[in-house]
């Protein structure tokens, strides 16, 4: 056996970021995305929430649908 198989041998398999830049790129792309989706998924409601539970409009609030297609 040489010395470079057994040295990824005894590395425990790491996956190596330099080898696969492509794969490490797009894998942070996707979860600052998702990141991104959550964030405001708990703004909206977070906001919602505070419309609803208002104590300056306590009897005036009115659920908008935010599909944005329709009247």
């Amino acid at each position: 056996m040489d010395s470079t198989r057994a040295a990824r041998m005894t590395s425990g398999g790491r996956f190596n970021v330099t080898r696969h830049p492509g794969l490490t790129l797009a894998a942070v792309t996707a979860m600052g995305i998702i990141a991104a989706v959550q964030y405001k998924r708990s703004a909206l409601t977070r906001n919602e929430r505070a419309q609803k539970n208002s104590p300056d409009h306590p009897n005036f609030y009115v659920s908008v649908d935010r599909s944005g297609g329709g009247i």
